[in-house]
């Protein structure tokens, strides 16, 4: 470990003091919880640059100004909205501000592991795109961007906020070719975890779980709990399976996030902030019995907002206000609980996970939609509307 880093609540794991390193003598080692921290060899010289870069060391956090505008975002095409974990705003952010030949940096699974890649291009982001709550390892990928912005090319990197922090404190300037997006972030779950937690659903389901999704949409915005499991013998849709269920739970999360989160405020790290519109129909009751969810979109800087501009063409966007984020994505500006449980979690944990992960949660459940979602994907959105209105 780093000497500032000791103190493990004091790492996000963002990889700046690996990638700022000058004789590359950091790496980024597995602790018993799963998660990454910095270790440097012998080859250290003492610089103090890795410290310099951390975003968690210095006295102030180098932020936008409070966030200005909301929106409500939806994609107009639907294949981009199916693919999507809400609305599709990353998708089309890319598209707005990207062409054929901007590098886009996100998380992406290999297998059941999630790590940061640069794909270029936005008809290669497929993989990038839907939710993955489990820690990702930016790897090497601050550097590569660096690389790129020097040479001129344009890059979105979207990520954490405290990833974003530690690319904004690695590169130490603004780069105009750099367009940055962060997530309203409920935290990161350990890796490791989640890898004995598909070990857990394959025995429960007498298989091998090769992959998985999460928030998938079977065929219409169903919950926002149920998740596809990938198998060697085919696919199961699981609500509230045993990961979700610990992390909900705030048991399996990374020790920085929680309370500790410094990151969680309106003055955000990315250009843009990104996240499901909580509350949508009680900000908007015209999309009561809609069969859409939408993004949110926080506008925080002016590239942000020339952004926002070039969305109007492929998607549909509503204005919505900072206070409607705050009141139903509090998560948006302010700290959130962490289970008293969590040491004692990992502690039964380590000493064998899969086991302790079943004391710890109950089996997930196979979804099959009830009588009131098959009226929801038979209904047309107008009738639902109309019989909410007459019943309220």
């Amino acid at each position: 470990m780093l000497s500032f880093t000791k103190d493990k609540s004091n790492c996000t794991g963002c990889t700046a003091c690996m990638a700022a390193c000058p004789v590359s003598c950091i790496s980024m080692v597995e602790d018993s919880e799963g998660f990454k921290y910095p270790v440097s060899s012998d080859a250290c010289i003492d610089c103090g640059l890795c410290e310099r870069v951390c975003p968690l060391q210095k006295t102030s956090i180098v932020a936008n100004p409070p966030s200005s505008k909301a929106y409500a975002v939806l994609s107009r095409d639907a294949s981009i909205w199916r693919r999507s974990a809400s609305g599709g705003a990353f998708s089309e952010i890319c598209n707005a501000w990207g062409d054929d030949k901007t590098i886009i940096v996100g998380a992406t699974w290999d297998g059941l592991i999630v790590h940061h890649k640069c794909v270029e291009g936005v008809k290669n982001i497929l993989d990038l795109c839907k939710s993955k709550y489990v820690a990702s390892s930016p790897d090497n990928t601050f550097r590569e961007i660096k690389d790129y912005l020097i040479n001129g090319r344009k890059v979105t990197f979207c990520g954490t906020p405290c990833q974003v922090a530690g690319l904004k404190s690695y590169l130490r300037k603004d780069y105009p070719n750099l367009l940055t997006i962060d997530l309203i972030c409920h935290g990161v779950g350990s890796p490791s975890v989640f890898e004995d937690a598909m070990k857990s659903i394959g025995e429960q389901l007498d298989t091998v779980v090769t992959g998985y999704e999460f928030r998938a949409k079977r065929r219409v915005y169903e919950t926002d709990h149920l998740q596809k499991i990938i198998a060697a013998d085919g696919i199961r849709y699981m609500v509230k399976d045993q990961y979700i269920q610990l992390f909900l739970s705030q048991l399996c999360l990374r020790p920085c996030c929680g309370k500790n989160c410094i990151f969680r405020s309106d003055r955000r790290q990315g250009d843009l902030t990104i996240a499901d519109f909580k509350g949508l129909t009680e900000v908007f009751p015209e999309l009561i019995g809609t069969k859409r969810n939408y993004s949110s979109l926080i506008v925080n800087s002016v590239k942000g907002q020339d952004v926002v501009t070039l969305l109007s063409k492929n998607a549909i966007i509503k204005e919505a206000t900072i206070e409607d984020i705050k009141k139903f994505n509090p998560l948006f500006y302010r700290q959130t609980w962490f289970s008293e449980k969590r040491d004692q979690f990992f502690e039964d944990y380590k000493s064998n996970g899969v086991a302790a992960i079943n004391r710890w949660t109950k089996p997930g459940i196979i979804y099959k939609p009830g009588i009131r979602q098959h009226i929801k994907n038979i209904l047309p959105s107008t009738i639902l509307r109309f019989a909410y209105r007459i019943f309220k």
